[in-house]
């Protein structure tokens, strides 16, 4: 057999499961994502059509729309920094979630626009999968038990239930950055390691969510601690630990730099948004999950399920993607059975750590409780340490594999494999008994089916480890006759699991997904509402998710709304909209980043810049508004002065007016999203007033000579205009951009020196080698 054949069918069974898992959505249409949440509201509204998951309502609202609108400003020659359409604008890179810099969104770059979120997503797979898969090999584990780690991380249900969510995107980047970090520590290509780890960790905080970043790096730095200190001579080790813990730091640092070009202006804008709210420790929302939970490793559906069919419940509501957290029985027993039996080696007790850690970080609120007093600590959703945890138990489930496979002739495997398969049996048999509860007779009837699964994972166990203890029984032969070794039975062993875990997994996440044959097509209704109302701001009568356009799919759509549903949504908006109205912008039931005020008076309406309000069908419009048209199933109100700029008298005094003063609209021109061109003129000095949020990177300029933008109700901006003819240019570009840049710039090129440093160092030492007559230096 070819050296290289079993790691490329290895790959391949990798990909096939990413494949048929996704394969029931794809069959429906090539464009992945949940667009029949659509026809439930508003003017995208259509009779006849059933939801096929409730539960992935963020895809359509925020990362599809997000998405497109990347995609179409690249497709147009630009840099996607700013999205027009959503309240008075907002950021688009570095917002963190859109994550248009990504590898994932780079490959959808290269495909037509309806296929490129469903080619983001698919990248985000196979990078997972491939990680992992080299992860394991990095480990020296074999092409079963790698095939097993890969495929039961990519496959999890932590992973999937969030495939298409930015905290997949940066999870899928975890097996290459452990890998990296082993190849780092093992020093023997240092600056090829040190290029590798600092690129994976770039693309991984690129990925897009913060958060999952912290996470992550919490676990590495977990594993890394144990893995150097087993190194130490004390602890048996003769490992150096200081040089490849100054590698690692060197690594970081690299890979943080060429980062920066996201990560300066991100976390500037995040400093101001809602994501300053510190969470409560446990329930929805919260940093934890509780421990009836622990469940969902083995059993997906025991509180049920989203998706059409089903239903979901519990004994604390929380959604499907928060507690989903399935490996299986058979990748728990093989962890189980790696931690004993391989306890020696230190990959396996930091990746024993890892897990341990990770399991208190989500299952433990006092330990959280703890961390939530740390600075930023109690920003961060604790839960999602179940992506680290899952990859822990991936690897440790390989490394079982290795042993079973390998070792199956040892009694004390097969028996401890079987001990741990009739304990699985056992827990299960009493869970069935007396774990159930009292629910009404659908529930019981999705609890009950949850176990089917489970049931056939540790059937399948105990049948592989009852035929291994046979074969072996038949091997005993009379004395001083050779023993039968049975080399193979190992192997069919472990692909038998293997097969068993994978139908699993696979049975477990494909219904998650649901797919259209078109994209984004607007309505009639929607496209009537973009031609009445042209580039002018939509408000809505009442605060409500079932008028207009779902936020934030208007964007893509091209229609700006102000209500907005936005991650980095600055917390200005709402003190703003309150001191103006003394009304709160969102109901008790909207999520933080959702900003939704209800339009009652054209004064309001104006200080906002909204030209337009949208209002149920025979509902009377905002004080002061005049009815326009009807749209679809709804009524249009204009509001007369309402514009994107308004030049409005200065006072005699020369002072700015009051904020409520009517101004004249100013025509507003774009040579791109991330740009506003205006033309006034005047005979006495104007104030300049501009509905477009007030965030750090917008620099003004009037006849090309820089002009100095005020703050304007706490949200927006305002300038003093000379009299005379002028234009007025505004440009995003902020400058923690340009810093950004140049940092990860000089960070590549380090590394790009280093590397061919590096490269002639050993060509010399080669070189030298060769002459001398010496041995062939070991790579």
């Amino acid at each position: 057999m070819r050296p290289w054949l079993p790691d490329l069918l290895g790959v391949l069974w990798v990909l096939a499961a990413a494949g048929a898992v996704m394969g029931p959505a794809l069959v429906h249409g090539l464009s992945l994502g949940p667009f029949d949440l659509l026809s439930q509201v508003g003017l995208t509204k259509q009779p006849g059509i059933v939801v096929h998951n409730q539960q992935t309502g963020d895809l359509i609202r925020l990362f599809i729309p997000w998405s497109a609108l990347a995609w179409t400003q690249v497709h147009h020659g630009q840099l996607p920094l700013w999205d027009p359409y959503s309240a008075l604008g907002m950021p688009l890179a570095f917002n963190w979630e859109s994550a248009p810099f990504s590898l994932p969104a780079l490959l959808g770059y290269l495909v037509p626009l309806r296929y490129a979120y469903t080619v983001a997503v698919l990248a985000t797979l196979v990078i997972s999968g491939t990680g992992v898969y080299v992860l394991s090999r990095v480990l020296r584990l074999g092409v079963l038990g790698s095939v097993l780690a890969a495929t039961g991380y990519e496959l999890s249900g932590q992973f999937m239930a969030n495939l298409g969510w930015p905290l997949s995107s940066v999870m899928s980047w975890a097996g290459w950055l452990f890998a990296a970090a082993i190849l780092v520590v093992r020093g023997r290509h240092r600056a090829r390691d040190v290029a590798l780890f600092a690129v994976v960790l770039a693309f991984a905080v690129y990925a897009g969510y913060p958060e999952a970043v912290i996470i992550l790096g919490l676990a590495l730095v977990v594993f890394l601690v144990v893995y150097l200190a087993l190194r130490a001579p004390r602890l048996g080790g003769s490992g150096p630990i200081l040089r490849p813990a100054g590698d690692l730091v060197i690594a970081a640092v690299a890979g943080l730099a060429l980062a920066m070009p996201l990560a300066l202006p991100g976390l500037q804008i995040a400093s101001q948004s809602v994501r300053n709210a510190a969470l409560p420790v446990t329930g929805v929302g919260g940093q934890t999950l509780i421990s009836h939970d622990v469940l969902h490793l083995i059993l997906p559906g025991y509180d049920g399920l989203p998706w059409q069919g089903s239903t979901y419940f519990g004994p604390v509501f929380t959604n499907y993607m928060e507690s989903a957290a399935y490996v299986g029985v058979i990748t728990l027993v093989l962890a189980v059975m790696a931690s004993v039996l391989r306890r020696r080696r230190p990959e396996t007790l930091a990746f024993a750590a890892v897990a341990v850690v990770g399991a208190v970080l989500v299952f433990v609120p006092p330990l959280v409780s703890v961390l939530g007093r740390l600075p930023s600590a109690g920003r961060v959703r604790w839960y999602e340490s179940l992506g680290p945890m899952t990859l822990a138990l991936a690897v440790l489930a390989g490394m079982g594999m290795e042993v079973l496979v390998r070792m199956h002739g040892n009694r004390a495997v097969r028996y401890g494999t079987g001990a741990s398969f009739v304990v699985a049996g056992l827990a299960l048999a009493a869970l069935w008994t007396i774990g159930r509860g009292h629910l009404p007779a659908s529930e019981a009837a999705i609890r009950a089916r949850s176990f089917i699964w489970a049931v056939v994972d540790t059937a399948v166990g105990l049948g592989v480890v009852v035929t291994l203890a046979v074969l072996h029984r038949r091997a005993r032969l009379p004395r001083g006759s050779p023993r039968r070794s049975w080399p193979a039975a190992g192997r069919w062993a472990g692909g038998a699991l293997l097969a068993c875990e994978t139908a699993f997994l696979v049975a477990a996440g494909a219904p998650l997904f649901s797919s259209s044959p078109g994209f984004l097509t607007p309505t009639p209704a929607a496209v009537t509402l973009r031609r009445a109302v042209g580039s002018g701001v939509v408000g809505f009568g009442p605060c409500s998710p079932y008028l207009g356009i779902n936020y934030d799919v208007n964007v893509a759509f091209g229609v700006q709304e102000l209500p907005v549903y936005d991650p980095v949504i600055p917390q200005k908006y709402f003190s703003s909209w309150e001191s103006v109205t003394g009304e709160q912008a969102k109901t008790p039931f909207d999520h933080s980043s959702v900003f939704c005020p209800s339009v009652t008076t054209a004064t309001a309406a104006r200080r906002f810049g909204v030209s337009y309000v949208l209002e149920p069908r025979g509902t009377p419009g905002p004080t002061g508004a005049v009815f326009d048209t009807r749209v679809g199933d709804e009524d249009l109100y204009r509001i007369p002065g309402g514009a994107l700029a308004t030049l409005t008298p200065m006072t005699a005094t020369n002072r700015f007016p009051g904020s409520d003063v009517v101004g004249r609209p100013i025509p507003v021109t774009h040579h791109d999203p991330a740009s506003w061109k205006m033309v006034t003129s005047s005979p006495t000095p104007q104030v300049l007033r501009l509905h477009l949020t007030d965030l750090p990177g917008w620099h003004a300029t009037i006849d090309n000579q820089s002009l100095a933008l005020r703050r304007f109700s706490g949200i927006m901006f305002q300038a003093r205009i000379p009299a005379g003819r002028h234009t007025v240019v505004l440009t995003y570009w902020p400058t923690g951009f340009t810093v950004g840049i140049v940092l990860a710039g000089c960070s590549a090129a380090g590394l790009l020196i280093a590397l061919f440093v590096g490269h002639r160092r050993r060509a010399r030492r080669v070189a030298t080698s060769s002459t001398s007559g010496g041995g062939p230096i070991v790579p």
